[in-house]
């Protein structure tokens, strides 16, 4: 396991960029407005973040393979800190749409900071410590927020100068306290070689399996988990006449479920049952939570049944990023988190329109049960993910790095059978 000072400057670095998210973005609507935006504007601007975020992902990837995670990181953290000053200072709509945009692109470090884990960590502990940045990132969300309410009272854009100071903050910190990652420090990295040296051999590294089934049960369930929370103050305010002040709880409450799953559990559940098992649970988890909501007779049952897809949550997405990281040459680490970032954004950007448009044209239950659905296929998908895949990419790993045990008998070998397992 890495150093717990690297460790620490790590989750600071997702966690920063997540609450400087959350600050802002309860505040840009009305920011927008008092600068004479329409709601086009207001939309455009909303989704300038995770359209470059969707864009960049790869690209830190792909750079941070090549000259190092630390390097990267510190770049992104000072974009960042640019990105929320320009909110600051915004007087105009353009300049506060290229403020959510540069937002966003430095938002795409995330990849690098899973790489960078992926570099120091092995075994069950990958699980553990990319767990331990996803808790990161729900606590950012959850916190953010707040921070940016309670700053509001002073001015819409102040929010803007607290998390830029944030970021300025733990640019310092990682500046002093985050060693380059192993690969890079003991000079085994090299993107040259790697599988995804290339942008073809990016492009087909993604496709191969098992990359592919990770990757499309990662686009699923994030679908799933959007859709459903894009739409859910919506459904709750017509049939249980929940007020913002409610959801806020409610999202509250889910954050923390989430954060204690990614911080402290997912690493002992991976431990007990591997990965692949620990993905279809939750998958099987998420599946019930969300479509159990239309079938919901009084608000009380919402407050129990947040916490299933919370941990849901919490279960999938590090075990995901841990079985897609084990399944990449130790070259290609931060070009294929990367990658899986692509998969994540076409879930986060396209799934909130698909369940606004169910939701308002066809009935308010239908988001949940559709999003229900995609995470059983997911869960149909998840089965699968092999036990243990030699492939061409395992080849290429440490052995402390491999999977062992049988590979899925319906799936054919990336390569001949020439080595044991």
């Amino acid at each position: 396991m890495l150093r717990r000072a690297g460790l620490g400057v790590l989750f600071g670095t997702v966690m920063v960029d997540m609450m400087g998210f959350g600050i802002v973005l309860p505040l840009l609507p009305f920011y927008a407005e008092e600068l004479g935006a329409s709601p086009r504007w207001v939309t455009l601007i909303i989704a300038s973040f995770s359209i470059t975020q969707l864009v960049s992902a790869p690209i830190w990837g792909r750079f941070s393979d090549r000259l190092g995670r630390r390097r990267l990181l510190l770049i992104g953290l000072f974009a960042s800190a640019l990105s929320y000053l320009l909110f600051a200072l915004a007087d105009n709509l353009w300049l506060l749409l290229v403020s959510r945009a540069t937002a966003g692109a430095a938002g795409g470090t995330l990849g690098i900071a899973q790489a960078y884990v992926a570099d120091s960590t092995e075994g069950e502990e990958r699980a553990r410590g990319l767990g331990f940045i996803g808790a990161a990132s729900g606590l950012g969300i959850m916190l953010g927020p707040a921070i940016g309410g309670a700053f509001s009272r002073f001015g819409l854009g102040v929010p803007g100068f607290v998390a830029a100071g944030l970021c300025l903050l733990n640019l310092t910190a990682a500046m002093v306290l985050l060693p380059e990652s192993r690969h890079f420090r003991s000079g085994r990295a090299d993107a040259s070689k790697g599988e995804a040296a290339t942008f073809k051999l990016w492009l087909r590294s993604l496709s191969r399996f098992p990359l592919r089934v990770l990757l499309v049960v990662y686009l699923l369930t994030i679908a799933c988990f959007t859709s459903m929370t894009s739409v859910l103050a919506l459904y709750t305010e017509r049939v249980f006449a929940m007020t913002a002040a409610d959801m806020g709880l409610v999202f509250t409450l889910a954050g923390g479920v989430t954060v204690i799953v990614r911080g402290g559990l997912v690493g002992r559940i991976v431990k007990r049952f591997g990965e692949p098992s620990t993905v279809r649970a939750g998958c099987l988890l998420l599946a019930l939570g969300v479509g159990a909501i239309p079938f919901l007779s009084d608000r009380w049952q919402l407050w129990v049944l947040v916490p299933s897809w919370a941990s849901a949550t919490g279960l999938i997405f590090p075990s995901l990023h841990a079985l897609i990281s084990r399944n990449t040459d130790e070259h290609s680490q931060g070009s294929v988190l990367g990658g899986s970032q692509v998969a994540g954004g076409l879930g986060r950007v396209v799934a909130p329109l698909a369940a606004g448009w169910l939701f308002e044209l066809y009935s308010i239950k239908s988001p949940f049960l559709v999003g229900a659905a995609a995470s059983a296929v997911a869960l149909w998908l998840a089965l699968r993910i092999p036990a243990a895949v030699v492939s061409k990419a395992a080849e290429k790993l440490d052995p402390t790095d491999r999977w062992t045990g049988p590979v899925a008998a319906h799936e054919p070998r990336d390569q001949p059978d020439t080595k044991s397992p």
